[in-house]
């Protein structure tokens, strides 16, 4: 078992750019409902995406555990957070999981809860960003050089994705309700429009899994670490199994 402590938050990343054959043995630790989401997905490498991104959750939630992979149930929040059931007497852990792009990431924790969110650096239309702003963060946004306001977005934006995954509430609360900084040298919630002083009792952190991706991290505590437990090598060019940086923890 991974010993955890509650003033640290492991990071595991992993592609998800699998081929069919091991897409399909990933598939094997999946229960029926995870499965069954899979199928219903049109384009095949999203669905491929959707078996390696949960597969790794659950493989990296059984070294926390002990718990088979295949055998961890989840239930899920109101607003549709999945945790762990069936903790029986184990320590609870927290872990929240994103995925974008060929990338994957688990983030676990034994403090409070805890939101991670990865986005690969891409162009985004202006009315969608626009939506998700508020007018101080726009006004940072329409402040830098043209060049610089793709990444800043992104970058905006994990933060905000990650606060809204650690709360739990997903998209029932506005983008735009609440504000974080724009500086790429300091990940900070800066205001919550229902509580003006919600934001000082949270930390950010900016994360960097892959080149063209950022991410973020947030939880509802100060003087956490950020630890990466494995992180993805290139992509393969022979079709064979995608490395991984720190596995030696997990199996199949």
């Amino acid at each position: 078992m991974i010993p955890l402590s509650p003033w640290q938050v492991h990071l595991w990343c992993c592609r998800t750019d699998l081929g069919e054959m091991e897409a399909a043995e990933r598939r094997l630790v999946l229960s029926g409902q995870e499965c069954a989401r899979a199928d219903r997905f049109r384009v095949a490498d999203a669905g491929i995406a959707f078996v390696a991104a949960r597969s790794w959750l659950r493989r990296v939630l059984a070294a926390y555990t002990l718990v088979p992979p295949s055998c961890l149930r989840f239930e899920e929040t109101s607003f549709g957070k999945p945790f762990l059931a069936d903790a029986g007497n184990r320590a609870p852990i927290a872990f929240n999981l994103s995925h974008s792009g060929e990338l994957a990431i688990v983030a676990v924790t034994a403090g409070p809860a805890v939101g991670v969110d990865i986005e690969r650096i891409r162009p985004v239309p202006p009315d969608v960003a626009a939506g998700c702003l508020t007018p101080g963060e726009a006004a940072a946004l329409a402040a830098l050089a043209p060049e610089l306001r793709e990444e800043a977005f992104i970058r905006c934006w994990t933060r905000k994705e990650a606060y809204l995954k650690a709360i739990g509430a997903g998209l029932n609360t506005p983008p735009s309700s609440f504000a974080v900084s724009l500086d790429p040298s300091e990940a900070r919630l800066l205001h919550v429009e229902t509580d003006l002083g919600e934001a000082m009792h949270w930390q950010l952190a900016d994360l960097r899994p892959a080149p063209g991706y950022c991410g973020a991290l947030a939880a509802r505590r100060h003087g956490w670490s950020a630890i990466w437990m494995a992180r993805p090598e290139p992509a393969p060019v022979d079709g064979g199994t995608h490395a991984m940086m720190g596995l030696a923890a997990l199996h199949p």
